[in-house]
């Protein structure tokens, strides 16, 4: 992406809701993503990874045992098991019937809901290949658009690469934990339309430098609006958000 191209992908919303309002109901799961649109969010990121059987499912962590009642990896259950699991009574019992969704039933809600999505790719290590093959399946199966963006991000370089070997067409964003010098070579070969980058590492003048190449740039995890505002003054166009009430300004 030259400094001259136009960035097909818009950003509707200042907010995206990180985990759905993971700071409202428990993360990545159907009552989350409901919050997030009740509270005013226009898009969500969630994360995705294979169960065992290959289903799609929607979780960050590679193991059950913070977010479940289970115990072990999510990789090493079919989801004829993972669904059986309390997906929502750590973080408040009223939440108890909430459980791991697939990637299918998410899609399903956002569009009911008119949400947009980023969706990061997690997938267990050795089977990248497999898991993006299966996500596009399903988006292809279950996405209806309206409209709405639709973003697929990784900190995993061989995810992004994979997809774009198979998929001309969707939007990729690369994810940075830490700063890497050679971001811009990597996101120009694969034509990434955003980057996504860990609010402490950014400075004004690395900003300016993404914003160079008419990417979105987005940061994570915000729940403090002063660094929302200083962000947003930098020139960076959405922050991940929990979605903590203090956040309620930038919906």
């Amino acid at each position: 992406m030259n400094k001259k191209s136009v960035n097909p992908f818009s950003c509707p919303s200042p907010l995206i809701a990180h985990r759905g309002a993971s700071a409202l109901a428990p993360e990545n799961t159907l009552a989350a993503f409901r919050k997030a649109h009740a509270i005013g969010a226009k898009w969500v990121e969630f994360d995705v990874m294979l169960a065992a059987c290959g289903e799609a499912v929607v979780m960050h962590d590679e193991t059950l045992d913070r977010t479940t009642n289970g115990s072990g990896r999510v990789i090493d259950y079919p989801y004829s098991i993972l669904k059986t699991f309390d997906a929502g009574s750590w973080f408040d019992p009223v939440f108890s019937s909430e459980k791991i969704p697939t990637l299918a039933e998410v899609l399903m809600l956002l569009c009911e809901l008119n949400l947009g999505a980023n969706i990061e790719i997690k997938p267990a290590e050795g089977i990248e290949e497999d898991t993006v093959k299966k996500v596009l399946s399903v988006l292809d199966q279950h996405w209806c658009g309206n409209n709405q963006p639709l973003l697929i991000s990784s900190f995993s370089r061989t995810v992004l690469e994979t997809v774009r070997q198979y998929s001309a067409t969707h939007h990729l964003g690369f994810l940075m934990h830490d700063w890497e010098p050679d971001w811009q070579t990597f996101c120009d070969a694969l034509n990434c339309v955003a980057v996504d980058i860990s609010h402490p590492v950014l400075s004004a003048e690395r900003v300016r430098e993404v914003k160079a190449t008419h990417r979105l740039l987005l940061s994570y995890t915000v729940d403090d609006p002063v660094i929302a505002r200083r962000l947003f003054d930098w020139g960076v166009d959405a922050v991940f958000s929990n979605c903590s009430p203090g956040m309620a300004v930038f919906l």
